[in-house]
This record gives C-alpha cells, sequence and structure tokens, in this order.
C-alpha cells in the first residue's frame, strides 16, 4: 500500500477489543468510515488510538484531511462525564477519596445472573416476561458498590498426557486414562460479584462488565479498572491480588424514585391487557404491574431513566411514539432493516425517531420467526417441547441504530423489547401501530399521567 508520500506501508490489523475482523481489508464495503471511525472510538476509549486507526483507513483511500477533521470533531464526546465525590476502598485496607467518573457516553453495566426466564410459559398473555438479564446505569443513581470475592483459585497449567501402551504383535491396549501433567509456578485466580446500592433503596446484585473508571484526588489522577475477574502473575499470593472492595458517593447524588405511578387518562383496561415499560437510554423492559385504581399501572427499577409505554389489548399493540414521521429517514431504515440479517426472518418498520444530535435512530419494529418448510427440510421457527409442536417467537422492540446522514448510513447498535411471546404457525401475528396519545404525557414527581389530557402542559 503506498501513502500520498509514495512511502510504502504494510497495512495494519485494525482488530478490535472483542476480534471483529482485519478492517483494512472490508474499506470499501459495510458500514461509512464516520461509522466506523465512531464505533472503534466507543470500544477503544483511547484519542490515540481512535486517530491513528483513521490515518491508516484513509491512508488506503488517499482521504487523511477528512478523517483528521472527522476524529476532533467526535473527540469532544470522549470528554469525562461529570465527576462525583467518592471514597475508593481496597481489600488491602488503603482508602483514596476524590473525584470518580466514567467516560463520557459510557455506562456500568451488572449481569443479573437471575434475571428472568428465556421465554415465556403463556402464548397469550405473558405472564413471565423477561426483564432482562443486563442492566445498565450511570452514576449519577449509585449510592454505593459493594465488591466481594465468588469464587478464588489456586490454578497452575496443565496438559493432558497420554500413557496408553499397545503391542502390535498381541493387538492388546492397556487403556489407561490419561492424566493431568501440571508445570510451571500456579497464580491465583478470583472471580468478583457486585452489589449495587442506588439512592432509591433499591439493590441489585451480579457480574460487573470490565470498566475503567478515573478518580482525580489532590495528588494525581488514577485509572481504576474493574473486572469481574482477576487473574495474578505466576508465583504469587491470594492476598497479593488486589482489588476495590466497595465505592462509596460521598455527596448525595440523584434522588430517585424505587417506583412510579402511571395513570392513563381517558384510557380503559380489560383484565387480559398489559402494559409494558422499556427504558429510554438503556432500552430495558423494567417490571411493570398493575395498580390499585382503575388505569393505573405501576413501573418499577427504572434507576432514573425515562421510559416509552407500550399497551397491549388483545391481539392489538400501542405503543407511545411521536406521530410526525421523517419520511426519507423512514426509508433509509426500512432498507437496512431489510438488510440486516437477524434471527428473525419477519421484520416489519412501523417508525422511526432521530436523536436530538441526529447521531442516533431509533425504530419500532415488529418482529417474527416464520417457519418455513423447503425442499432441504424446515427451516425458522422453534421446537417447543412442552408444546410438542414448532413455535414462531414474535417481538414488539426497539432497536436503536448509530446514524452517519452524510452517507445514509445505519449501524445497528442496541435492542428493547417490549412484548416477547411465542405462537403457533397457524395463528396471525398481534397487530401493532403507534399511538400519539401515549406519547403524551406529563410527570408530576413520582406519578406520570398519560393521554390527551396531558397535552400542552409539560
Amino acid at each position: 500500500m503506498i501513502n500520498p508520500r509514495g512511502q510504502t506501508h504494510r497495512p495494519l490489523s485494525l482488530r478490535g477489543p472483542k476480534g471483529r475482523g482485519n478492517l483494512s481489508r472490508n474499506v470499501q464495503r459495510g458500514p461509512s468510515l464516520s461509522l466506523r471511525l465512531l464505533r472503534f472510538a466507543r470500544n477503544d476509549g483511547l484519542w490515540l488510538s481512535v486517530f491513528c486507526r483513521a490515518r491508516e483507513l484513509c491512508l488506503a483511500n488517499g482521504r487523511l484531511a477528512p478523517a483528521i477533521l472527522l476524529v476532533l470533531l467526535y473527540l469532544s464526546a470522549f470528554a469525562r462525564a461529570a465527576p462525583r465525590k467518592a471514597a475508593v476502598y481496597y481489600s488491602d485496607g488503603k482508602v483514596l477519596t476524590g473525584s470518580i467518573s466514567l467516560t463520557s457516553g459510557r455506562t456500568l453495566k451488572l449481569n443479573i445472573p437471575k434475571g428472568g426466564k428465556l421465554k415465556t410459559t403463556d402464548m397469550i398473555t405473558g405472564a413471565d416476561a423477561q426483564y432482562g438479564k443486563v442492566r445498565q446505569f450511570t452514576f449519577e443513581p449509585v449510592s454505593e458498590i459493594r465488591f466481594h470475592p465468588e469464587r478464588e483459585e489456586i490454578r497452575q497449567n496443565w496438559k493432558f498426557v497420554e500413557t496408553t501402551k499397545y503391542d502390535e504383535k498381541t493387538a492388546v491396549a492397556d487403556f489407561t486414562p490419561a492424566r493431568k501433567e501440571f508445570w510451571g509456578d500456579s497464580y491465583p485466580l478470583r472471580y468478583i460479584s457486585c452489589q449495587v446500592v442506588f439512592s432509591s433503596g433499591e439493590t441489585i446484585a451480579g457480574h460487573l462488565y470490565s470498566t475503567v473508571l478515573y478518580l482525580e484526588t489532590e495528588e494525581k489522577t488514577i485509572q481504576i479498572v474493574l473486572r469481574s475477574k482477576q487473574r495474578g502473575d505466576k508465583g504469587t499470593k491470594m492476598d497479593d491480588l488486589i482489588y476495590v472492595t466497595k465505592i462509596k458517593m460521598l455527596d448525595q447524588g440523584r434522588d430517585i424514585a424505587a417506583s412510579i405511578t402511571v395513570k392513563f387518562a381517558g384510557m380503559s383496561f380489560e383484565p387480559n391487557d398489559v402494559v409494558q415499560a422499556v427504558t429510554r437510554d438503556s432500552l430495558t423492559p423494567v417490571p411493570t404491574e398493575r395498580g390499585d385504581d382503575p388505569g393505573t399501572f405501576i413501573v418499577k427499577s427504572t434507576f432514573g431513566e425515562d421510559f416509552y409505554l407500550a399497551v397491549k389489548k388483545g391481539e392489538k399493540c400501542l405503543v407511545g411514539w411521536p406521530r410526525t414521521q421523517d419520511r426519507k429517514l423512514f426509508a433509509v431504515a426500512e432498507d437496512h432493516l431489510k438488510r440486516q440479517r437477524d434471527f428473525y426472518n419477519d421484520k416489519k418498520l412501523l417508525a422511526v425517531s432521530k436523536s436530538a444530535d441526529g447521531k442516533e435512530v431509533l425504530t419500532l419494529v415488529n418482529l417474527r420467526r416464520r417457519f418455513a418448510p423447503t425442499n432441504f427440510g424446515s427451516i425458522g421457527g422453534e421446537w417447543d417441547k412442552e408444546l410438542n409442536a414448532i413455535v414462531e417467537p414474535w417481538r414488539l422492540s426497539i432497536w436503536r441504530w448509530k446514524y452517519d446522514p452524510v452517507n445514509q448510513d445505519m449501524l445497528l447498535s442496541g435492542r428493547g423489547t417490549f412484548f416477547r411471546l411465542i405462537f403457533l404457525p397457524e395463528h396471525p401475528t398481534p397487530e401493532a401501530e403507534i399511538s400519539d396519545e401515549l406519547w403524551q404525557t406529563r410527570r408530576e414527581n413520582n406519578r406520570l399521567v398519560v393521554g390527551k389530557s396531558s397535552a400542552g402542559k409539560d
């Protein structure tokens, strides 16, 4: 490869943190250059890394100046988020205090082992709907984060050694079981569990995704890497493996409510009607229960996020969404939705919405995994052991896309689901449509009024 100055360079590997392949082989296809740079910047969190990758990409295309300008524009999004006063406790007794923060745009992700069942047991009501095994949240509503060892082991490198002997004359073999052969120094391994306490008094526990925090003390800025698994060097002991035991916030932070009461004005509900809320930032389905008063529902564990609302009345679903739609953006999103390879082979776009900065697009989609017999056998659908039949999963979901308005390019980045049910192939797909009435809301402390009566009072 020859750069504009005539110098020859060997292509560099642009493999991402999770093995996304060599990007230099795919410059002419796939997402546009700006989307690629933004994706790598979000994954790596290193300004220099982003700049070097942009330079390598654009040397291949002979467009270095636009890439530098593009990266400089994106660097503003990677500043650190608003810090909070906190104390960080370590397992060796050390305590550090200062201002703690995340990279701007990043969130804490917690995997909850007992987050819900894999699928609903009722094809009609979906009473056992999964609430999501991964929760995302910022530092704002957090009061304290505690860490404790879930399991500790001392390991050593090993391999299986076969000792089987075979006599060619007698054709008799000694089938001795293989044994483990260890070598080298041992090393400590620790699995860490996490418990998060929110200002609302709610507590969730699970395994924290690897996260980088920045603690600014009076002397210097310290980078703290939180992991769910720690591995020590060879020849070290378990006590030598230091870890963070607690992060305690020293300021008040953001006061949030454990539950929000939602009142639907002018809408009646039958006993089998279902309401579901999905948070707007992390697209997480949260528990939504029927309240004591008619037309009232309780939304729990939003952790300070606003949320979308959907209502399932019989075989019809209504989703709160702006009535006005951008037709050009709708056409672009519909084209990308059709070309997106996914488990659900029947995808219907219902509505689109663009973020305020224009860098993200939300799409409301009606999804179904269709069963189809072919000459090579049956494809699609799933086999349900309880029903002893082929079933077709169905979802009503929101998909989030990274958006490049210049090249009209979109890259899928997140999903959230209102309803997840299974149907027999002969059953019809539930109808879904947007509802401007459900979009009109008015917030009153821990109460949300939904309906036309709230219009103009926000």
